[in-house]
């Protein structure tokens, strides 16, 4: 032997042994979802679905299956699983390709599928595995099959490649062309050519005679294999494995269809059956003979006429399949339409009406599959069956439920966008924070916005939905006051420079702040006076909403001193705001006499004006004000657009900056921490001085329970809450509970954390659940302030900051 033999005789011993070598073992996944609906039983709460090798190795309760440890877990949370849809009769291999000869049995639909053509519409919709029909125009088009609509081999795709054998019954066969056969051998006067001859009879008996001599002529085989392929095609279907598919839109085309499967001990699938009325008396007699295949009559989107007697009143779809399940008939859906495919689950929803979603489910799952004989691979989710299942954000005839994920043989086929373009938060109640409750109702959220809130939402095919069916849904909450932002210690910070360019980015106070429903607050620098407040969202980067959102000044210490320093400094500020004023009424007065001017200009050219005419004097522009930084802030509030925020705690400080702000200054004033308010309850509320209160919300005052958010609101006068610290910002809707217990209204205190601080601030764009308003808000457990309620989530500007790991 050469050594070249040699070395070709070890390669293909080497070659062997590696293919009897055992493989390596495939991945084991595991997918844990709040339910799992099996297709064959009842639905599995807090189920897993163990998957390897493009199996199903186990389906059950998570308590009552055990996950190996080496399994790849994959939490889908809220998610719903179910087995792949299985249509029963689709015209995917059809592409209007009926042959010319009105019966041709021996086509086969599998010839005429292109595994290779895009799918993804389809399986987008959750459909996995459909039935093919030959054709849909001749009375005896071919044979079907059944397939899958994704994989890489195409023969391990077919689960059938010969399913049924089908017959057209209705309007639909008829109108087939003349044939024409030309002559074997030379034409002569004795041979001449023949004409062209009709198919059979243009009416329904005449049709049922022609099946009748086609099957007459198969039963005179006795058994035997029919030579010929026509024969041959016909002699092997009647059987419950291949049974024969009928197409019977009107009862007499029923009544047809049973006759020959009484004459020939045919086994049926009947499909688009128009009206089963008078058949009801029968649906028994079909136990065990017949499979029928509905259809919903519409299609989705769509209006139009239902076909049929308008005198007469057909049982729907949906009351039909109630009918045929009773009498223990085996029932499978299809689209009226191809087009339709993607909205199976939508058209079986209509069938709900009638019958409980689980045999809905079926009916489109484990019962399509024992129609088409392909139960043993698809239709439910049990050990051994082929791993074709699909994900959904709700239950399977949800009104809002979307298609998450499609997989087929474990391998994922299809997968939405992961960056929806809208979000729908539901829960089972709705607190809008202006005073409207909304049980089990939605908030729809665009990027950053509120789009729709209420009980039936719009809700986009590409939304992310997260349900919360015992959850609260509140505005996000506003602090107020605090010395978040800074990533550090605060420190005093003067008028001029833009606050919002020093908030720091990944703060760890915010984080912690946000966990308890905070979602705006207030920076509150120190010390220095007076000082700018900016207000900002509490995402990762800090969002500037109010740059500044009012000036900070204080009356404490000697208020003689006090008093005349805020005089003093307002004062400098109006005489500031004035200078700017006056220049920009002066700047539109000229500007008009200026547009006066030239308008005279133009129509009197130079040269043309009349002797005694006196010429226009063109119009002076004003002198531009110095513009002094520090001082910038006074413009807006002079002018109405930001509030003074005073921090005064005793009586005699309060009233000295309700005298000087608002009776001297005009200006909007909102005092910060007064302790005393309680003592002048009326004059503020008289003077329309709103207050934020905190950090402490109740206190002992002369041996007497002081709530002062109740007393101010039962004055009328607006209330806002702070915290005075960064962490600790979590704590404040605690302490607002605190004030609910000792009598605050739940109502008031929610406005006065969401609404009623934002309108203390002139901050528009947040403080309700409200279309245009930023998308702000907190997920509760329960009722507001409950001391049992705990925050499950919360989102700021239309994104998830904090989600509850419980």
């Amino acid at each position: 032997m050469t050594d070249a033999m040699k070395s070709f005789r070890l390669s293909c011993v080497a070659a062997v042994a590696l293919l009897a070598a055992p493989a390596f073992a495939a991945e084991l996944h595991a997918y844990r979802a709040a339910r799992v609906w099996p297709g064959n039983g009842p639905v599995i709460v807090d189920g897993v679905l163990v998957v390897r090798d493009g199996k199903i190795v186990a389906a059950g309760r998570r308590a009552d299956v055990t996950v190996p440890a080496d399994a790849i877990v994959h939490d889908l949370g809220d998610a719903v699983i179910i087995p792949g849809l299985v249509v029963a009769e689709t015209t995917l291999a059809e592409k209007g390709r009926d042959d010319l000869h009105t019966l041709t049995p021996e086509h086969r639909a599998i010839d005429g599928f292109d595994p290779f053509a895009d799918y993804s519409t389809v399986l987008a919709g959750g459909v996995t595995t459909v039935q093919l029909s030959p054709g849909g125009k001749r009375l005896l088009p071919g044979q079907g099959a059944v397939v899958k609509l994704f994989g890489d081999d195409p023969a391990r795709r077919t689960l059938r490649g010969e399913e049924s054998l089908r017959i057209v019954l209705g309007g639909a066969y008829k109108g087939a062309p003349r044939v024409y056969e030309p002559p074997v051998g030379a034409v002569s006067v004795d041979k001449p050519l023949e004409p062209t001859r009709p198919q059979l009879a243009e009416s329904l008996a005449g049709a049922v005679a022609g099946l009748r001599a086609t099957f007459e002529a198969v039963k005179v085989a006795n058994g035997a294999v029919p030579s010929d392929p026509f024969l041959r095609a016909v002699a092997s279907y009647g059987s419950v494995r291949r049974p024969v598919r009928v197409t019977t839109p009107t009862p007499a085309d029923v009544r047809a269809a049973l006759g020959l499967a009484t004459a020939f001990d045919l086994k049926l699938i009947l499909t688009d059956i128009g009206n089963i009325g008078p058949f009801r008396d029968q649906l028994g007699e079909w136990k065990g003979k017949v499979s029928v295949v509905l259809n919903p009559g519409v299609r989705p989107g769509s209006a139009a006429d239902t076909p049929g007697d308008a005198d007469t009143k057909p049982l729907s779809p949906a009351e039909a399949a109630r009918a045929l399940r009773a009498a223990g008939l085996t029932v499978a859906i299809k689209p009226v339409n191809d087009a339709d495919l993607k909205d199976m689950l939508f058209l079986g929803g209509l069938f709900t009406s009638h019958n409980p979603p689980a045999d809905v489910l079926r009916m489109l799952t484990a019962d399509a599959s024992a129609v088409l004989g392909v139960q043993d691979r698809v239709g439910s989710l049990a050990a051994g069956k082929d791993a074709d299942f699909v994900v959904l954000n709700g239950d399977p005839f949800g009104l809002h439920t979307r298609v998450k994920a499609v997989y087929v043989d474990g391998k994922l086929a299809h997968e939405a966008k992961a960056a929806a373009k809208a979000k729908v938060v539901r829960a089972g109640r709705v607190l809008t924070g202006a005073g409207e409750a909304i049980t089990n109702g939605a908030v729809l959220i665009e990027g950053r916005t509120v789009r729709g809130v209420g009980r039936d939402v719009s809700n986009p095919a590409d939304a992310e939905v997260k349900s919360y069916p015992r959850g609260v849904i509140v505005p996000g909450f506003l602090d107020l006051g605090t010395g978040l932002g800074l990533g550090g210690p605060a420190a005093p910070v003067p008028l001029g420079p833009k606050l919002g360019e020093r908030l720091a980015a990944h703060d760890a106070a915010v984080v912690h702040a946000r966990q308890g429903g905070i979602t705006t607050a207030l920076l509150l620098p120190i010390a220095q006076q007076p000082a700018p407040v900016v207000a900002f969202k509490l995402t990762d980067r800090p969002r500037p909403i109010g740059d500044p959102v009012a000036i900070h000044f204080a009356v404490r210490g000697n208020l003689t001193s006090a008093g005349q320093t805020l005089r003093s400094t307002l004062a400098g500020g109006k005489t500031y705001a004035d200078g700017w004023a006056k220049y920009e009424s002066d700047l539109k007065d000229y500007e008009k006499k200026k547009a006066e001017f030239d308008a005279v200009k133009v129509r009197t050219p130079a040269g043309e004006e009349k002797k005694d005419e006196k010429k226009p004097e063109e119009p002076k522009a004003p002198e531009k004000p110095q513009t002094v930084e520090p001082l910038e802030a006074y413009r807006a509030l002079f002018a109405g657009r930001i509030p003074a925020l005073v921090e005064a705690k005793r009586e005699d400080a309060i009233r000295l900056a309700v005298t000087i702000c608002r009776d001297e200054f005009k200006l909007r004033t909102v005092l910060v921490g007064p302790d005393d308010a309680h003592r002048v309850s009326d004059l503020l509320a008289s003077k329309q001085v709103g207050v934020i209160s905190g950090p402490e919300l109740v206190r002992t005052v002369e041996r007497t329970e002081v709530n002062l958010p109740l007393v101010l609101s039962l004055r009328g006068v607006p209330v806002g809450f702070q915290s005075q610290a960064t962490t600790g910002s979590r704590h404040l809707p605690l302490a607002v509970s605190y004030a609910v217990r000792h009598g605050l209204g739940v109502e008031d205190a929610l406005q006065s954390l969401t609404i009623g601080a934002a309108k203390l601030m002139g901050l528009d764009g947040i403080g309700t659940l409200a279309i245009g308003k930023d998308a702000d808000l907190v997920v509760l457990s329960g009722p507001p302030f409950e001391l049992s309620t705990r925050v499950l989530a919360v989102m700021i500007d239309g994104e998830w900051v904090y989600q509850s790991d419980d």
